[in-house]
């Protein structure tokens, strides 16, 4: 166990996940650290500014580093599901090659550059709300949760609902594994989006400061067939909210394909109606999902 000061910071530096809980039950408000990449940004912890890299960085006084512990770094795969611990890198996800669902691995190299990719991991993407929750949404991955006490298995839909209400990850409580089922989708559609109201130095420290609105997201779609019949359909948007309407999906389920474009059109018509009785995405990104969609479908159509 290792603990070192600094001026204003202290970092926590466990070996392994028995030793993690209990520094952390010693020293509680220490904001878990991974790659790094988000609290540069300033986004995952309390006074953090969001979204915005600082000459000078805005750490948190306590630190609890997941560098040294192995049982994060894993990466298992089974006829079922493909199974990568919260500590591994996003760069070395996309190396695994074809193993890693499209969907998955378009999102992955869609985020930055090699470098961030390579610092940045997979359990720390989760935490931040970043990219890779529409993909793992959309996949019916499943995230294993662990505290000093107990383990618990939670879908990726239900954890990023329990998120926008402050109810996960509860007190003490890690992201230790992801599992991503391997099942066949025979067609799949990854968008990402970035929107402002301004222009389009809306992601610079600047732009940021001074009240500039972003909505940022990602969309994706996956298709199974089965002897020439949609046999299932998901469709997800992550942004500042999970966005997915499982009527619709359940609407084109069991559809001949190629896909009649009256249903088609009804499918569009579900998430534009879905889409007015919620707050959140404004005009603007609510019309590139849509057109994101329309498009995802047709290819269905041909």
């Amino acid at each position: 166990m290792a603990v070192h000061n600094n001026t204003h910071n202290q970092v926590l530096r466990p070996v392994n996940l028995p030793e993690l809980f209990l520094l952390w039950n010693r020293f509680p408000s220490a904001i878990p650290y991974a790659g790094g990449t988000s609290i540069m940004r300033g986004s995952s912890y309390p006074g953090g500014t969001r979204g915005v890299f600082r000459e000078q960085l805005e750490l948190p006084e306590q630190i609890l580093s997941l560098e040294r512990i192995d049982d994060l770094r894993g990466i298992t795969r089974t006829e079922r599901y493909l199974e990568i611990g919260a500590m591994v890198r996003l760069g070395e996800i996309i190396a695994l090659g074809k193993i890693v669902p499209s969907a998955f691995s378009q999102t992955l190299q869609g985020i930055a550059g090699p470098l961030v990719r390579n610092m940045a991991s997979i359990g720390g993407n989760i935490y931040s709300k970043g990219d890779t929750i529409a993909p793992l949404c959309a996949l019916d991955a499943v995230y294993e949760l662990r505290n000093a006490n107990s383990s618990r298995w939670i879908s990726a839909i239900r954890y990023s609902a329990l998120i926008e209400k402050n109810e996960a990850p509860l007190p003490g409580e890690l992201i230790t594994r992801i599992r991503i089922p391997l099942e066949e989708w025979n067609y799949s559609m990854y968008r990402k989006f970035t929107a402002c109201e301004a222009s389009a130095a809306c992601e610079t420290s600047a732009a940021s400061e001074t009240g500039v609105v972003s909505e940022n997201g990602v969309l994706i779609l996956v298709v199974q067939n089965h002897k020439n019949m949609l046999a299932n359909i998901n469709v997800v948007f992550a942004g500042d909210t999970l966005l997915r309407d499982k009527d619709s999906e359940f609407f084109l389920e069991g559809k001949a394909l190629p896909l009649d474009k009256r249903d088609a059109n009804h499918f569009r018509k579900l998430w534009e109606s879905y889409l007015e009785n919620v707050t959140y995405p404004r005009p603007l990104l609510r019309s590139k999902i849509l057109n994101a969609i329309e498009t995802g479908i047709a290819g269905l159509s041909d």
